[in-house]
């Protein structure tokens, strides 16, 4: 009798539909440039301090369901001192987009960002995605300074 219930235990939870993976597209920071996205890596590239401004620290990650089932987004934190504004709460059907608000603080002095973004879904084998954000502020050089 027990080996019959955990048969049907097992054969019920193989048969529970899942979403796909799903993948990002593309990522905008508040300026409307398009960053670059390589796995799992956000890159803001260098960033100058006299070019520097409130929008450097907003970002649009745009995901889309690759799968065949509605994709739901549990939950969405940020580390450190970033600060998830938005995201959507209903299904992103398969083959259709969603947006992921990120704000976070810049500060005015030579650094280097590093934050991460955790996104918690249903995707089929990657439940839980970690977004690295990466770039680095600097000082613009002058045209007779050398670099060691």
């Amino acid at each position: 009798m027990r080996t019959v219930f955990v048969l049907a235990v097992l054969v019920l939870f193989s048969v529970v539909p899942r979403a796909q993976d799903f993948s990002v597209y593309s990522v905008k920071n508040g300026k409307g440039d398009v960053l670059k996205v390589s796995a799992d890596t956000i890159n803001l590239g260098e960033i100058y301090l006299d070019d520097l401004s409130t929008e450097h620290g907003v970002l649009h990650i745009n995901l889309s369901n690759s799968g065949k089932k509605p994709l739901l987004i549990r939950n969405v934190t940020g580390c450190c001192g970033t600060t998830i504004k938005s995201w959507s709460k209903a299904p992103v059907l398969p083959g259709k987009q969603s947006e992921i608000r990120v704000e976070f603080r810049v500060e005015p002095k030579p650094q280097r960002i590093s934050r991460t973004v955790t996104i918690e879904s249903n995707a089929l084998g990657r439940s839980i995605a970690k977004l690295h954000i990466t770039g680095l502020v600097m000082q613009r050089r002058q045209a007779n300074e050398l670099v060691l």
